[in-house]
């Protein structure tokens, strides 16, 4: 049933690009394979050790119209373990005033991590991206943007507690205001939900606010991250996580350090990572990343701590 419902997405999203569009449809693919290693006392038998994945992508976006305009994109995901997905697949319409967008895609990141190629943390860190989207079918996603010039504001709403693929389950509202002059860059936003509903369970609320500033320079780039929320069911946790990453060239280096508070005390997760990507025998589109990361959690109540090591080299190929 499942194949069904994924051929019936790729077929839909084919016609939809193919009525008059696909004249000027932009088509491109790529290949992603990682190679990981994974150790450390918050693993088990099962996830550390030595593991290899994958997925071949296939992009297909179509964009008719100028002062009003309607654009749409796929992308089919091809993975390693033989099934297939569909990754965004959206349809949006507008003008140079705003536009609203929906289907299958992510919202604003409140939180982005530069040259993330590996970052395993060892417990839980809020980014303040619970209702960022991309629910799986049944789902619902919709997101208007008002363009304001020297940024954007963009509301949406996302209702996962008809996802029968992800299991997520978040529903709520998120709204995200950006702004960029020049190198300078910054985004604020807040979201309102809840999430983890399930039959016979008291779904949990989720509140929360998130703000990056980010300075780039091209061949120097900077980001900073806070995000702070909060859950309230069966527990009560106010969780916060700060980000710095910074890319230099080709290296990229980042360190995130989070806070869940909780009655007597509080856990603490710090990570750190890197990653190095190298052109990949000089053949154009090609790339090799060599990257890690290490993180660390303590409970404050028990003084216990577990940490997760990582290393993955990652090859990609965009043909």
């Amino acid at each position: 049933m499942k194949k069904i419902v994924q051929k019936t997405s790729i077929a839909l999203a084919l016609a939809a690009l193919a009525g008059g569009a696909m004249a000027a449809a932009d088509i491109g693919a790529n290949i992603e394979l990682d190679n990981t290693v994974v150790t450390g006392s918050k693993g088990t038998s099962a996830s550390n050790g030595l593991t290899q994945g994958g997925r071949v992508e296939v992009g297909i976006g179509a964009k008719s119209g100028d002062s009003v305009f309607v654009a749409a994109k796929t992308a089919f995901v091809s993975k390693k373990d033989g099934s297939l997905a569909t990754d965004d697949m959206w349809v949006q319409l507008g003008n140079a005033g705003g536009d609203v967008k929906l289907g299958r895609f992510e919202g604003a990141n409140l939180f982005p991590l530069q040259g993330d190629t590996v970052v395993e943390h060892a417990g839980n860190v809020y980014t303040a991206g619970t209702l960022r989207g991309r629910v799986g079918a049944g789902g619902f996603h919709a997101a208007g943007t008002l363009n304001l010039g020297v940024g954007a504001l963009e509301v949406g709403y996302v209702d996962g507690s008809k996802d029968t693929v992800t299991a997520v389950g978040a529903k709520g509202l998120r709204a995200v205001l950006s702004l960029a002059n020049g190198p300078l860059s910054a985004a604020v936003g807040f979201e309102s939900g809840e999430y983890a509903a399930a039959e016979g369970v008291t779904a949990e609320k989720v509140k929360g606010w998130g703000v990056t500033t980010g300075y780039d320079a091209g061949a120097f780039k900077i980001v900073g991250n806070y995000a702070l929320g909060q859950t309230k069911a069966a527990s009560d946790n106010r969780q916060s996580a700060l980000g710095l990453s910074v890319t230099v060239g080709s290296l990229a280096v980042g360190l995130v350090n989070a806070v869940t508070d909780k009655k007597g005390g509080d856990d603490t997760v710090q990570t750190v990572y890197a990653s190095y990507s190298m052109p990949l025998l000089g053949v154009k589109g090609a790339s090799v990343t060599p990257a890690l990361s290490r993180s660390t959690t303590k409970d404050s109540i028990t003084g216990n701590s577990l940490d997760v090591n990582a290393v993955r080299v990652r090859l990609n190929y965009g043909f």
